[in-house]
C-alpha cells in the first residue's frame, strides 16, 4: 500500500502563525514555502521560522522562489509545487503572502487535486486594529486575466436548489420537478417512456452531479434517494443563480433553513476530500 504525504504549499508574507500552526493542526509531513526572489524581502522572524522548520525531524521543508507581486510568476510557482507532489495529499494555504499569491494558490488548487484552505487571523478583540494603513504607498496597476469557473449547469443548479432544505428526493420526484419547471433536458426531448426520462435525468443531472460530489444517491428499499451534499450547498453559494433558482433558495431561508446565497458559516478547512458514495 502506497503511503502518501500531506504537503502544504504556502507563500511567505511577513507572517508566522498562519503558516506554522496549520502544519501541526493538519499533521503535515512537508511544507513548500514560496518565498520572494531576494532575501532582502525576508523579515528576520521569517528567517528564524524557516530555520526552525528545517531543523524539525518529522517535517520536511523546501523553499522555492517567485515574484509574489507578479501574477504569472506566482501562478507558475504554486502550480509547479502542486504538480511536483501530485501523488501526495496537497493542501494550499492561501492565507498569507500577497493577494496575487492567494489568487495564484486558489488557481493551482482548482486545476489539480489539491485542497485550498484559509486561516483567519486570531484576533480576540479590537486592540489589534492598526492605527495606520498597512500599505502606505500604491504601486503599479496590473490587470488580471479572467477565468471562468466550471460548475454545475443552470438546470443542475435548479435541481440542487430543489433539493436544498429537503432530506432527499427520489428520481421520480426529480423528473416530476423537471417537467413542472420545463427544464431543458426534459422539455426538449422526444422521449415519451419513463425509462427514457430516467436515462435523461441520469445523464444530464444525476451522473455529473454525483461525479462532482454535489449529490449522492443511495438505495432505500426499492427506490433510489438523491441527497444534497455539502459541496452542492457550496455550489449554490458560489455560482450565479437565475431568478427562479434564487427564489427557491431564499424561500428555504424564510422557512428557517440555511441560505447558501448569503453564507454565514466561517471559512474552514478539512483534512479530507469529499468522498461520494457509490451508486448502483
Amino acid at each position: 500500500m502506497e503511503v502518501t504525504d500531506r504537503v502544504h504549499v504556502v507563500a511567505l508574507g511577513w507572517e508566522v502563525a498562519r503558516i506554522v500552526d496549520p502544519l501541526f493542526e493538519l499533521k503535515a509531513d512537508k511544507v513548500v514555502l514560496i518565498g520572494p526572489l531576494s532575501d532582502a524581502w525576508l523579515a528576520g522572524f521569517e528567517e528564524e521560522m524557516m530555520a526552525d522548520l528545517e531543523g524539525m525531524d518529522r517535517l520536511e521543508s523546501e523553499l522555492r522562489r517567485a515574484n509574489l507581486y507578479d501574477f504569472d510568476s506566482a501562478v507558475q510557482a504554486f502550480s509547479q509545487a502542486v504538480k511536483d507532489h501530485e501523488g501526495d495529499d496537497v493542501f494550499v494555504n492561501v492565507s498569507t503572502g500577497t493577494s496575487l499569491a492567494a489568487i495564484a494558490g486558489m488557481m493551482a488548487a482548482q486545476t489539480a487535486d489539491a485542497t485550498p484552505f484559509y486561516v483567519r487571523p486570531g484576533f480576540e478583540d479590537d486592540t489589534s486594529v492598526p492605527e495606520d494603513p498597512v500599505v502606505l504607498e500604491a504601486g503599479e496597476i496590473t490587470e488580471l486575466p479572467v477565468f471562468e469557473l466550471e460548475g454545475p449547469s443552470t438546470e443542475q443548479l435548479r435541481v440542487l436548489a430543489h433539493l436544498h432544505g429537503k432530506e432527499s428526493a427520489t428520481k421520480k420526484e426529480l423528473i416530476q420537478f423537471a417537467e413542472a419547471k420545463e427544464l431543458p433536458f426534459i422539455a426538449n426531448t422526444e422521449a415519451k417512456s419513463d425509462e427514457g426520462r430516467y436515462r435523461l435525468l441520469e445523464s444530464h443531472v444525476i451522473d455529473p452531479l454525483t461525479a462532482g460530489d454535489y449529490v449522492s444517491v443511495e438505495k432505500v428499499g426499492r427506490k433510489k434517494e438523491v441527497y444534497l451534499e455539502q459541496r452542492g450547498i457550496d455550489a449554490l453559494a458560489a455560482f450565479p443563480l437565475d431568478s427562479e433558482t434564487l427564489k427557491t433558495v431564499e424561500g428555504d431561508a424564510v422557512n428557517g433553513r440555511s441560505n447558501p446565497t448569503t453564507p454565514s458559516r466561517e471559512a474552514t478547512y478539512s483534512s479530507q476530500h469529499y468522498e461520494s458514495p457509490e451508486t448502483e
